[in-house]
């Protein structure tokens, strides 16, 4: 039995522009905005209505991986401030951010 140690999703981060980019497979996608795009040699091609319903993960890959780089962001943020954590925690319970 011979598996395959190479990722079905990668990250390739975000570019000037802010699009953000990630391969799926073998294909590079790109979302703009709220809209996802297929990088070709011959240009962009916009992901269609029908190519989201047979293929929800693209959507859903693009949704997990966005909200695990902020959260890996503010982890970095929140190292490099001097607030300790018992700190900040009681100054968001004293104004009525987070419950008891």
């Amino acid at each position: 039995m011979t598996t395959s140690t190479k990722k079905f999703s990668e990250y390739l981060g975000t570019d000037e522009q802010g699009n953000n980019r990630m391969r799926l497979g073998h294909l590079t996608y790109v979302m703009k905005g709220q809209k996802i795009y297929i990088e070709r040699e011959a240009g962009p091609e916009l992901v269609t209505l029908e190519m989201h319903v047979a293929r929800p993960w693209i959507r859903s890959n693009f949704e997990k991986e966005m909200a695990f780089q902020r959260r890996k962001q503010l982890a970095i943020d929140l190292q490099r401030t001097n607030i300790p954590l018992h700190e900040r925690r009681a100054y968001k319970k004293r104004m009525g951010w987070v419950g008891a």
